[in-house]
């Protein structure tokens, strides 16, 4: 067990994290986040756009905020895995995450900065300011395993309760796949997942998942990710394109719930 001191002092110095978490039916689900600190717990801050993730992790009996990627930490960062319910606050004005997390969120994730940096862009792009507000409560803190490239990934087996490892994957092109370091003694839908980003700006980050059933060491039934590389480096209309499809995605999530 990790002290809670510690434990939060390693959500803070994280830059990227895993969350994964039980799914009613199939493998447990998993993304890519940036691992932030509310009140004297940890929390992550979902845009609009991903409000059925945000929804379906609070819905969840059991999830794990992962600490295992070493690349963007300070000094206080450690493996570590979080586990416990995510209560969802959902913060339709902004209010909470502008008081609260904006500040962590400059600066952990390098994107937001042209967003959100000034009074002038938090008008201007006031679709961000809106989180799905995740915070991790009940949470029991352990010693992870960290990620030291591609061929390592976070496994989440669903054997009636949530089971995460760091495993590695010698090669990731069979069916059904060695999984080194798994667990020995869970059996159940499962999950990898995995990230790529460029360093430092994050521009890129590319959160890849594949799924099957582990059993002893192994994932058969493999339905692997489209992709696992970093995207390439987008020019001025993709990056136009991608910032207007996350402006209208927010947007039509927030009118749908009746906030906008």
């Amino acid at each position: 067990m990790i002290h809670v001191t510690s434990a939060l002092a390693a959500v803070r110095a994280a830059g990227v994290a895993e969350l994964v978490w039980r799914a009613p039916d199939g493998p447990p689900g998993a993304i890519g986040v940036v691992p932030l600190v509310l009140g004297e717990r940890p929390a992550v801050a979902l845009p609009w756009a991903q409000v059925e993730a945000a929804r379906r992790v609070a819905a969840s009996d059991a999830a794990a905020l992962v600490l295992s990627d070493p690349r963007l930490t300070g000094s206080a960062w450690a493996p570590l895995v979080a586990t416990g319910r995510f209560d969802l606050v959902e913060d339709a004005t902004g209010e909470l995450f502008t008081e609260a997390l904006l500040d962590q969120e400059l600066r952990k994730h390098p994107p937001a900065r042209a967003l959100a940096d000034s009074a002038m862009l938090r008008r201007e792009h006031w679709w961000y300011l809106p989180r799905l507000v995740l915070v991790l409560d009940a949470a029991e803190f352990v010693p992870g395993v960290r990620r030291d490239g591609p061929a390592d990934a976070v496994l989440g087996v669903d054997d009636g309760a949530l089971s995460v490892r760091t495993v590695r994957v010698p090669d990731w092109n069979t069916d059904p796949l060695e999984l080194r370091d798994g667990p020995g003694a869970v059996r159940g839908p499962a999950v990898l997942v995995g990230q790529e980003l460029s360093v430092p700006d994050i521009e890129r980050w590319t959160v890849h998942t594949t799924t099957g059933r582990y059993a002893d060491g192994r994932l058969t039934a493999v339905r692997a990710a489209a992709t696992r590389d970093l995207e390439p480096v987008p020019g001025l209309l993709a990056r136009m394109r991608r910032q207007r499809g996350l402006e209208r995605a927010c947007v039509r999530a927030l009118r749908a719930a009746g906030h906008a």
